[in-house]
């Protein structure tokens, strides 16, 4: 198993840095791994000369031992995505759901849309595969209370920060009728995307 974490690169910068590190320092304290500031500033300094124009993906690995490695690739400019609901299994380990390592078997889909939106056996809504939903209602942007119960995403925690985003918890059956009814947008957020449409099939 390692640790990781998956940046957005603009122009030789990578925007929420600071909220990467701590993300990824709190989870390799709960786990176990070697943390090593100095290595993630290399890693960081490192992709910043090779990579000074242009977006990219951009992904950290940290290994349990404290190596790390890094992996770029293009960035697709896609800004609109497809979901549908799925419910998180119940017997998901709490250190798979709230830290971010390679063991996303809970994740898993047949990919008949872009995306799923997990909820729990109580129908609360928690978040998408690959980042954290916001729900806007009455023009306010809203997302799930946490909970120890879904990986807290960068681009989350900095719209918080900023007062742009508030949290408040939603729930399957209430969702969908607000849905239906057209009260209520959805966005994926993650520091890939940072704010992208949804459209959720009911």
């Amino acid at each position: 198993m390692q640790l990781f974490e998956t940046l957005r690169m603009e122009a030789g910068k990578l925007p929420r840095l600071s909220y990467h590190k701590a993300r990824m320092e709190r989870s390799a304290a709960r786990l176990g791994f070697k943390f090593d500031g100095d290595l993630w500033q290399n890693e960081i300094n490192t992709i910043i000369e090779k990579h000074p124009v242009g977006h990219f993906r951009t992904k950290l690995i940290l290994n349990p031992d404290g190596t790390m490695q890094h992996v770029v690739a293009d960035l697709s400019d896609k800004k609109a995505f497809t979901a549908k609901f799925q419910q998180l299994q119940n017997h998901i380990p709490r250190s798979v759901v709230i830290n971010k390592t390679t063991q996303r078997d809970h994740l898993a889909h047949m990919h008949e849309t872009d995306l799923i939106l997990l909820y729990d056996e109580k129908g609360k809504i928690l978040e998408f595969d690959i980042g954290n939903v916001a729900i806007k209602e009455n023009n306010q942007l809203f997302t799930p209370v946490y909970e120890a119960d879904f990986l807290l995403g960068c681009k989350r925690q900095e719209m918080i920060d900023n007062g742009a985003l508030l949290e408040k918890n939603f729930y399957l059956n209430e969702l969908k009728e607000k849905v239906a009814q057209g009260k209520v947008s959805l966005f994926l957020i993650n520091s890939l995307r940072e704010v992208a449409d949804v459209e959720i099939y009911l």
